[in-house]
């Protein structure tokens, strides 16, 4: 098993981490972390270069550490993982088969998200404790909102790694699919409604998520700010339509 170094065949930087596990970074996991900044290169290309390299460094850290958090999780429920995969959408930890109860699982699924929270929370905390103690005193007190750019490096790393965070838990927990809410809500359903009917209805909250999403796309794109957001429409009308049900290993993206 290849220890360190890149995978030509999965065009993916690889290592592996204690137990054996394989962690696969493909080169696309960079695009997502460029195009917030990508109007910015052609004006303040320093300035872009360094807001990238933080915010690639703060997504790789979100993301990791979210999928550790799925990883850690399943091996309490006495479940293995196969390998971690970064790439253009989040991340995935694909486990090996393997016995849990429907809430067993619903906590592997909620384990991501509440590493984002948490480290949301962390992030937050820096920022109003260390990086405003380097600015000016303000009337508006502790609790006021950051500003839309803030002064300093410092705070605005503390600030957009709170952001990415919070967005990454807030995603995450949609009830569509592939997310982790997605798996949750049909874990937490199907002993109740059945598993065929609690996956149509993630898949109808999927579909109504997926076209409610180019509310925040479009204007996005005329702002010139390039982003994707979850969830994609075909994985959840194929599940809204009981198509597709092929038993797969459980995986949960970031």
């Amino acid at each position: 098993m290849q220890r360190f170094g890149w995978d030509r065949k999965n065009d993916a930087f690889v290592f592996t981490m204690k137990g054996n596990i394989p962690v696969r970074v493909s080169w696309t996991f960079a695009i997502p972390a460029a195009l917030p900044f990508l109007h910015d290169w052609s004006t303040r290309p320093r300035s872009a270069l360094t807001h990238t390299l933080i915010f690639a460094a703060l997504l790789f850290l979100s993301v990791f550490l979210h999928e550790l958090a799925h990883v850690r999780a399943a091996r309490r429920q006495g479940i293995g993982t196969q390998r971690i995969d970064l790439y253009l959408f989040g991340g995935i930890a694909w486990f090996k088969p393997g016995a849990a109860s429907p809430y067993g699982w619903a906590w592997i699924s909620f384990a991501g998200p509440l590493v984002n929270i948490v480290l949301a929370a962390g992030f937050a905390t820096a920022y109003y404790l260390f990086a405003r103690s380097l600015l000016p005193a303000e009337p508006d007190g502790l609790f006021s909102s950051p500003p839309p750019r803030p002064d300093t490096l410092l705070e605005w790393t503390f600030w957009l790694g709170a952001l990415v965070n919070a967005v990454l838990a807030i995603l995450n927990l949609l009830p569509a699919y592939p997310l982790d809410g997605g798996a949750i809500a049909r874990h937490l359903l199907a002993p109740r409604l059945g598993a065929e009917t609690a996956t149509r209805i993630v898949g109808f909250c999927g579909v109504v998520l997926s076209i409610l999403r180019f509310a925040v796309i479009v204007p996005a794109a005329t702002a010139g700010i390039l982003i994707w957001i979850p969830p994609s429409f075909r994985p959840n009308w194929r599940a809204f339509r009981a198509a597709g049900n092929k038993k797969r290993a459980p995986q949960h993206p970031a």
